[in-house]
C-alpha cells in the first residue's frame, strides 16, 4: 500500500475497526469453535493503533481545518461511547449471578473487552491533541458549547438515576432477586455512560449547526 494516500489507508483501517466492533457485537457461534468477541477486539484494537498512525501522517488538510478540535474530539468520542455503550448492553446478562465480579470469569472477561475500548478512546484523542498542538483548541464558543453539552449530559445522568431509583423502589420481590449488587452497578454505570453520549452528541451537533451559520 506504498502507492496509497494516507487518507486512504486511514478510511481502511476504521473499516477494519468498525468490522472488529461488529465481530465483537455478535459473540461466540455455538456451531464454530471461534471465539468471534475476542477476535474482533483483537482486529479491533490493532485497527485503532494502526489508524492512529496514518492520522499522524497524513497531512492537515483545508477541510480539515475548517472543523474545530472540539468537534473533532466529539465526533471521536460519540462513536466510542456508542461502542462502549453496546458492549454494557450486550454483557449486561453477565452481571446477573449474585457472586462478586471478581469471582464471575465471564464478567471480568467483558470487563476486560470494555476497558480495551476505553484505552483505544483514550489513545486516540491524544493523538489528535498533538496533531493540533500550536493551535487554539478552545475559545468562549468552545465554552459556551461544552457549558450547554454539560447541562444536557447531567439532565440524562439525573433521569437515568430517577429511573433507576423508581424501578428498584417499585419492583417486586421476585423481581428484586434478578438484580445482584453486580448488576445495579453495571446499571449504574449505563446510565454515567448515557450522560457521556449525551454530552458526546450534543456537543458534535452545536459545533455542526455554528460551523454551517459561519460557511453561510
Amino acid at each position: 500500500m506504498s502507492g496509497v494516500s494516507p487518507r486512504f489507508r486511514l478510511q481502511v483501517w476504521l473499516l477494519l475497526a468498525g468490522l472488529g466492533l461488529v465481530l465483537f457485537f455478535s459473540g461466540e457461534y455455538r456451531d464454530l469453535p471461534l471465539p468471534l468477541d475476542g477476535l474482533g477486539m483483537l482486529l479491533f484494537v490493532a485497527a485503532v493503533w494502526f489508524a492512529v498512525a496514518q492520522v499522524q501522517a497524513s497531512p492537515r488538510s483545508e477541510a480539515e481545518a475548517q472543523i474545530a478540535p472540539g468537534e473533532w474530539q466529539a465526533w471521536v468520542g460519540l462513536a466510542f461511547s456508542s461502542a462502549v455503550i453496546a458492549a454494557l448492553l450486550v454483557a449486561a446478562s453477565l452481571f446477573q449471578a449474585q457472586v462478586p465480579i471478581g469471582h464471575n470469569p465471564d464478567a471480568v472477561a467483558a470487563g476486560k473487552r470494555i476497558g480495551t475500548l476505553f484505552v483505544a478512546w483514550v489513545v486516540l484523542a491524544q493523538v489528535l491533541k498533538r496533531r493540533w498542538g500550536g493551535q487554539v483548541q478552545a475559545d468562549e464558543r468552545d465554552a459556551q458549547i461544552e457549558l450547554v453539552a454539560g447541562q444536557w449530559a447531567r439532565c440524562v445522568v439525573v433521569i437515568g438515576v430517577v429511573a433507576l431509583a423508581l424501578l428498584l423502589g417499585f419492583s417486586e420481590t421476585e423481581r428484586l432477586r434478578d438484580f445482584s449488587y453486580p448488576f445495579i452497578a453495571h446499571l449504574l454505570m449505563l446510565v454515567l455512560l448515557g450522560g457521556l453520549w449525551s454530552e458526546q452528541w450534543v456537543t458534535a451537533i452545536l459545533y455542526r449547526r455554528d460551523r454551517r451559520g459561519v460557511q453561510a
